[in-house]
């Protein structure tokens, strides 16, 4: 089994040249499309969704998320709804608060920007934008299987930087 799964942007500077990839919809579409067919080939009737969660993971951006964009809110009204919940929930963890933005029906047009639209509208010098894939099983499974599982991230994970 042969997997040719890198695409290659370049970002070119003055000093460096710089390849960066992150996770997007088609990333997540080729890891359904891969257990899909192993799970054919297996002579197995299930698909990857009867069996699997599998979603980009913004876990990365969420903290410049709160710290960068909820900060700069134009909207006074908005921010503070959106400061109210993050200054009442401190403990919780970023994709709970983030949860907690969503449930409170902050996030949409005219309304706070998700994350997957923030994350694919950065444009920062400094960094890049940081996904990858989160596959989930549905029912309850060993520990050491769910790392193998995590692998599947490395097949897409390239960071490289030439100066």
């Amino acid at each position: 089994m042969k997997f040719y799964l890198q695409s290659w942007s370049d970002v070119i500077t003055n000093s460096s040249t710089e390849i960066y990839q992150e996770a997007t919809e088609y990333t997540v579409s080729a890891v359904k499309e891969i257990i899909n067919t192993i799970l054919k080939i297996a002579g197995s009737d299930k698909t990857c969704d009867d069996l699997f969660i599998v979603a980009i993971d913004y876990e990365d951006m969420l903290e410049r998320y709160f710290d960068s964009y909820i900060p700069d809110i134009e909207d006074d009204e908005l921010r503070e709804k959106a400061d109210k919940i993050v200054s009442g929930n401190i403990h919780d963890s970023l994709k709970d608060l983030y949860q907690k933005l969503v449930d409170a029906d902050l996030i949409g047009e005219d309304k706070l920007m998700s994350i997957s639209k923030y994350t694919d509208t950065w444009d920062d010098w400094d960094c890049y934008a940081s996904t990858s894939v989160s596959i989930i099983p549905k029912k309850e499974c060993d520990p050491r299987d769910v790392r193998i599982l995590d692998k599947i991230n490395d097949l897409f994970s390239l960071n490289a930087s030439f100066g």
